[in-house]
């Protein structure tokens, strides 16, 4: 069973693919086209036309609908160049068993569009057909062309679901009550006003989406696996037999992370953020501290390259101890390095994810080398036509 990720383009005025190269150069290559400022202007239907001729050109599809059975209504935080986004997370199945993700900025107004439509849809469409889509709505304000963009969500009949009014009018109650105290003390300025206006509307639209991330659950439809952020991730046993998962993204150039483990006295788990940089043991560390005082090295390495397998990224963790002479050692908490590899998010993205790029550059490790481990498929062998008839006794 496959899962894609897409998300709606509002120049394209569709669907497109997350993560997949090709879409990217053609959406690049469209900007160019377009120019700066009339990509940042949106929608328009010579723009459209554009970066749609771009996609076609590079043999990437678009698509203006998406269908399956609601199966999960859900929230998603990512972390583009360390600026952390919500995301709203809508998940389809097809009949095969074939997911479809769509992935939508919790601040636009196509997410907010589509909430206020799921939320009358799951009594009566969890779990059923339905077809996602949407559209950009030309509109003239104050001399200038504005593009609203609507979503749509029919059920499996064809009609349109209609929205529940009450939540953009909470919405907007939320807005003025922030507002009119600044408006009375004479704020006038306009763009301090629309940001606390976006903000207020997103809060008030993820509060919703986590209530119907609740509802759904409920229902038995969604999955209890949390949406996973694109990763390298490794995992050891220390002598306890205590996991610590290791987790590492880039963020402004840099190798980050975090530590987990779970606190044996507590049960709790607990989380220690991380900074590699290059260290005494070579490669690159960062160290972990935890609550209890207790401090774990985690040492990032290459791997050395043999005739049968290429060089891989691997990591030794460490907790320091002392000689009887009073010097200062490494105690290695597991008996050997561990393969750091990607999570299937990131593997999605692949070799033009910034992590593999990353990793290329400080360690000489290919993308290829971190790929998720695939249990190698067992070939099962027909018996002899001789051996059939024996075999059946």
């Amino acid at each position: 069973m496959a899962t894609r990720m897409m998300e709606r383009n509002n120049i394209v005025d569709g669907f497109v693919r997350v993560g997949d190269a090709d879409t990217r150069m053609a959406l690049n290559e469209a900007r160019k086209q377009i120019g700066e400022e009339a990509w940042k202007h949106g929608a328009s239907p010579e723009n459209k036309q554009i970066a749609r001729d771009a996609l076609k050109a590079r043999g990437v599809r678009y698509e203006e609908k998406i269908t399956g059975k609601l199966v999960d209504v859900g929230v998603a935080q990512t972390h583009p160049n360390g600026e952390t986004r919500n995301k709203l997370r809508v998940t389809l199945e097809d009949g095969r068993g074939d997911k479809t993700i769509l992935s939508a900025d919790l601040d636009s107004e196509f997410a907010q569009r589509l909430l206020a439509k799921l939320d009358p849809a799951i009594p009566e469409h969890a779990g059923k057909e339905v077809t996602i889509g949407g559209f950009a709505s030309m509109v003239e304000r104050d001399g200038k062309t504005f593009a609203n963009h609507v979503a749509t969500l029919k059920g499996a009949d064809g009609q349109e679901i209609t929205a529940n009014p009450e939540h953009n009018a909470k919405a907007t109650e939320r807005v003025k009550a922030l507002q009119q105290p600044m408006l009375d003390a004479g704020m006038t300025d306009r763009k301090v006003l629309k940001q606390l206006a976006d903000s207020t509307r997103e809060k008030y639209f993820l509060e919703v989406a986590e209530s119907l991330s609740g509802r759904m659950k409920a229902l038995g439809l969604s999955s209890e696996v949390p949406q996973k952020y694109p990763a390298l991730e490794m995992g050891a046993k220390d002598r306890d037999g205590v996991w610590h998962n290791l987790s590492l993204h880039e963020k402004d150039g840099e190798l980050v992370g975090t530590l987990q483990r779970r606190n044996q006295e507590t049960g709790e788990y607990e989380k220690a953020p991380l900074h590699f940089q290059p260290g005494e043991l070579g490669g690159m560390q960062a160290e972990a501290e935890f609550a209890d005082g207790k401090a774990i090295l985690i040492a990032l390495s290459r791997s050395e390259p043999s005739e049968h397998r290429d060089a891989a990224l691997q990591a030794q963790l460490y907790v320091r101890g002392q000689e009887k002479e009073g010097k200062e050692i490494l105690e290695p908490i597991h008996d050997r390095p561990r393969q750091v590899r990607m999570n299937e998010p990131l593997a999605a993205i692949g070799a033009n994810s910034r992590e593999a790029r990353l990793i290329q550059e400080r360690f000489d490790v290919g993308a290829k080398a971190l790929e998720p481990y695939r249990a190698p498929e067992v070939a099962r062998r027909a018996p002899e036509p001789g051996k059939q008839k024996e075999m059946a006794r």
